[in-house]
């Protein structure tokens, strides 16, 4: 998917995506647009798809920034789970003059939109809770920058009640740049973790710095895999990159040398579908061969 010059929010930038197969059977993405230069305003699109890859775009947003205080300089980077009350919840990041905090909605139809509210009053993004209860409990991966954190909670209306905050895996314990030999300056999740029958599948991404201003930042996705029964247990590393930025698109855009990812989805078969953005300003697909993730299966 690449920007509309002709539509008025979404001819600067389309990217970072949540995607998810609906009741329906019909592949459901939420995509973050920027109009401005400076990526500084977004509001979020939706698209369907029959396969997950040709993709209908839908002429408005349906998440709007200013739908409420905590979102009036934007609505960024969507993850979707569908959780056990039969909605469809979506994780943001929201955007004011106080910070960027984690914003959940809830949606039934991907028309109309509920605020639930934000977990923490304190800077925090890339979230997503684990896509049923454990133990109980409803647990939510989010970064708090520079490392990835676990909270969790027993209301399982995930309105109140997150607690046992603690770092899950801290930055240094993933890879180092195959350029420079850099360690991450952060991490964070990319998709919702998905349930395999060796453990829970987490794509992750790492921001490496290759000097001294941030356009010499490159963003790339890996993954670790966590314990089914306690997620707070990491199981597995992957050592090295799986997405490393080199096709044009994802060198060269309004913010160069970045793959950022919200959204991998099962749609059963032999492979996973992941989605992410190509220099924050692209919507690119691929997929994951199982196969290749002896770890996982």
């Amino acid at each position: 998917m690449q920007p509309n010059p002709n539509s008025i929010w979404m001819n600067k930038n389309v990217f970072n995506c949540g995607v998810i197969i609906d009741d329906d059977g019909l592949y459901k993405m939420l995509f973050r647009a920027a109009w401005t230069e400076d990526q500084s305003m977004s509001d979020c699109g939706l698209a369907l798809s029959i396969e997950g890859t040709k993709w209908y775009v839908l002429d408005k947003p349906v998440l709007k920034c200013g739908m409420n205080d905590h979102c009036t300089r934007g609505i960024e980077d969507p993850r979707i789970v569908k959780w056990i009350d039969g909605w469809k919840y979506i994780f943001t990041t929201a955007c004011s003059p106080a910070g960027c905090r984690v914003g959940i909605w809830r949606t039934k139809n991907f028309f109309e939109y509920e605020w639930i509210g934000i977990p923490f009053n304190q800077e925090d993004k890339n979230a997503s809770i684990f896509p049923e209860p454990i133990g109980a409990w409803a647990y939510l991966l989010h970064r708090k920058a520079p490392h990835i954190w676990i909270s969790r909670t027993k209301d399982l209306t995930l309105r109140s009640g997150w607690q046992d905050s603690q770092i899950l895996v801290e930055k240094d314990e993933f890879y180092r740049s195959p350029n420079t030999e850099n360690l991450p300056a952060k991490i964070g999740i990319a998709g919702p973790p998905v349930k395999t029958p060796k453990g829970w599948l987490v794509i992750i991404h790492a921001i490496h710095d290759q000097g001294e201003n941030m356009f010499n930042r490159v963003y790339s996705l890996g993954f670790m895999v966590l314990n089914l029964n306690n997620p707070v247990k990491v199981e597995y590393i992957y050592p090295s990159p799986i997405l490393w930025p080199t096709e044009k698109y994802e060198i060269i855009g309004a913010v160069p040398v970045v793959c950022f990812s919200n959204a991998v989805v099962d749609p059963g078969g032999d492979s996973l579908y992941i989605y992410w953005g190509g220099a924050d300003t692209v919507i690119c697909g691929g997929r994951l061969m199982k196969k290749d993730l002896p770890m996982c299966y």
